[in-house]
């Protein structure tokens, strides 16, 4: 009874040990391989983001704790400032634990000004908590300007969040032409192709200017990519499910992989 109870705690131990992680590793990696490669002044502006508000954050996240049935990364967009905060819930603390955040940009309604007819509508960024539901790599082109990969180097991924609920203005009449007084704009209700996808160029990250879409420097989308942030429904144990896209460069944390994102207005 004595060598079956021992093991059994051995195998117990064993079981733990492997699927353990090592948050502060996580949190060194994130740091090496994200905040660091920022440029200075964004770097900077990381820092000023304090250990009050993460627990401020955290409590929204608490608010869905049910839907995280395993220990699992889960991320949050915070409108109002413009960063994804990445963290680790843990099912048997039943807590989550910060890795670290980057600045985004998500969709600017206010620049349905430069709209033309035809063209696609700058869209409200959707808020509420959404799980994965497909991807794939981008293909690197750039834009007409040369400079501008809108979904960032050949072989990023692109997490896809399905067609979600927003608004956006109208900016046009009846016959279809463009309404110049801003005045006379109507919030009306839309719909987004909702996505996560990295974007180089010009822009500086931080302030919202996409059509809808959360934008993230290249570096937070390989993180993001080589991690399993957003990649259980494409792993079984650690075999890559995904039938036309390559598995991560260098994958890590497969025990950890998660789908979900909870994008918030604000923080309080």
């Amino acid at each position: 009874m004595l060598l079956k109870f021992i093991i059994a705690t051995l195998l117990s131990s064993t079981f733990l040990q492997l699927f353990a992680y090592d948050l502060e590793e996580i949190k060194k990696d994130f740091y090496e391989k994200v905040v660091l490669k920022s440029n200075i002044q964004d770097r900077d502006k990381k820092f000023k983001l304090s250990e009050s508000y993460f627990e401020n954050a955290k409590e929204y996240l608490l608010i869905e704790q049910d839907k995280f049935t395993y220990t699992q990364f889960v991320s949050l967009i915070d409108l109002s400032k413009q960063v994804l905060i990445l963290t680790v819930w843990d099912e048997c603390e039943r807590d989550f634990f910060p890795i670290g955040f980057d600045f985004i940009s998500s969709g600017d309604i206010d620049r349905e000004i430069e709209t033309k007819k035809g063209e696609d509508h700058y869209i409200k960024s959707p808020v509420g908590l959404f799980d994965i539901k497909s991807g794939w790599r981008s293909d690197g082109k750039f834009l007409e300007d040369n400079i501008t990969r809108p979904y960032g180097e050949k072989g990023r991924f692109v997490f896809y969040f399905g067609k979600q609920n927003s608004v956006r203005y109208n900016s046009f009449d009846k016959d279809g032409n463009k309404i110049k007084d801003k005045k006379k704009w109507k919030l009306i209700k839309s719909k987004l192709n909702f996505a996560m996808h990295a974007h180089s160029g010009t822009q500086t990250f931080g302030r919202v200017q996409s059509h809808g879409c959360i934008r993230m420097s290249e570096n937070l989308n390989r993180f993001l990519d080589n991690n399993f942030v957003f990649f259980a429904y494409l792993l079984n144990g650690t075999e890559w499910l995904h039938p036309y896209e390559p598995e991560p460069q260098n994958p890590k944390n497969h025990e950890l992989a998660g789908k979900y994102v909870l994008v918030i207005d604000s923080v309080f």
